[in-house]
């Protein structure tokens, strides 16, 4: 089941028996939690809500079982839990019917981050009742942004809604602050342009360094040493930070770089960076510009800083330059 099919039924009402959310856009997996509670009466919601965290299979049965009380729906959610416990549970039980019997209830397995292959997993698959919420591409988060400001009778045209995915990145949570920062700014009935954004969004760490790694992979090591200074100077961005952002995008490197090396698929090595899709491309290409040895050096040399802090031996901004110097 994708995530319209969801809302359709959400919106319909016509949910019953158990299903199970994951995948990485948290915010949108929420949302979709909190649109299945709110169908329940809000008078009776204390009774006819329930949240069950590592629940034992007996305990998760007697909630499959549950009936509704003075209402027509009861909804259970269900965090933290083990999919091998949970099924095992129910198999020895001979409940895992059961999990999709109920008219009168809904069961809401709800895991962070994506869920891996396990029995439990591939039941609800096989039952159309596995939702993944994945990453946002940039297109559904350009929509997201357009429709958000909209509600706040804001205009946000397309041009300007492609900026603010590309200073903020796809995170579902980020966007929905930065657009709601943006409408306060403006106010219903104004227009966010160019220089608003650059007044009131509060870019990523990807937005602001990119430039810079851009060039060190360029060569231009002057112009990249200038856009270091600009960012710890005007932009208050940490060292430490900054430090933390190359050495995981080398490390991103190093994965692509290893994975070409083995013939892997393309479309695997992607995968295998993970980020936004712009970023991975970036990441994948800069890859082939090394070698193995030359980026596991580069990694080393920025894991390296923390290290020589403790030790006295250097302060951050300091461990940076000489990283970037023997790293580019």
């Amino acid at each position: 089941m994708n995530e319209r099919e969801l809302f359709e039924k959400t919106n319909g009402r016509t949910l019953s028996g158990a299903y199970c959310f994951a995948g990485s856009e948290e915010l949108l997996k929420q949302q979709a939690v909190d649109r299945i509670v709110a169908l329940l009466d809000p008078g009776f919601a204390d009774l006819n809500l329930k949240r069950l965290k590592a629940p034992e299979p007996l305990l998760l049965l007697d909630a499959l079982r549950s009936v509704p009380v003075f209402d027509a729906l009861c909804v259970s959610i269900v965090t933290d839990y083990s999919d091998d416990e949970v099924f095992s549970g129910l198999e020895k039980l001979r409940a895992l019917d059961t999990l999709f019997a109920a008219q009168d209830a809904i069961t809401l397995f709800v895991r962070r981050g994506a869920a891996r292959d396990s029995a439990l997993v591939r039941l609800f698959k096989e039952k159309n009742r596995f939702v993944s919420f994945d990453a946002l591409d940039e297109d559904r988060a350009m929509r997201m942004c357009m429709r958000a400001c909209a509600n706040r009778g804001v205009r946000l045209d397309r041009p300007e809604a492609y900026r603010l995915v590309d200073m903020v990145g796809t995170d579902a949570y980020r966007l929905q602050n930065e657009a709601s920062k943006l409408c306060d700014y403006v106010g219903s009935g104004g227009a966010i342009t160019d220089a608003v954004l650059k007044t009131v969004v509060t870019a990523s760490v990807e937005f602001e360094i990119f430039p810079m790694l851009n060039a060190l992979l360029a060569g231009n090591k002057k112009a990249a040493m200038r856009m270091l200074q600009e960012a710890l100077r005007d932009r208050n961005e940490n060292a430490l930070g900054i430090a933390s952002f190359l050495e995981g995008r080398l490390k991103s490197m190093l994965i692509a770089k290893e994975l070409l090396e083995e013939k892997r698929p393309r479309a695997e090595v992607l995968k295998s960076i993970g980020g936004s899709p712009k970023a991975a491309e970036m990441t994948l290409k800069n890859a082939q510009k090394f070698s193995v040895e030359r980026l596991r050096f580069a990694v080393a040399a920025f894991a390296e800083i923390n290290a020589n802090l403790k030790k006295g031996l250097t302060d951050e901004e300091n461990g940076l330059i000489l990283a970037i110097c023997q790293s580019f």
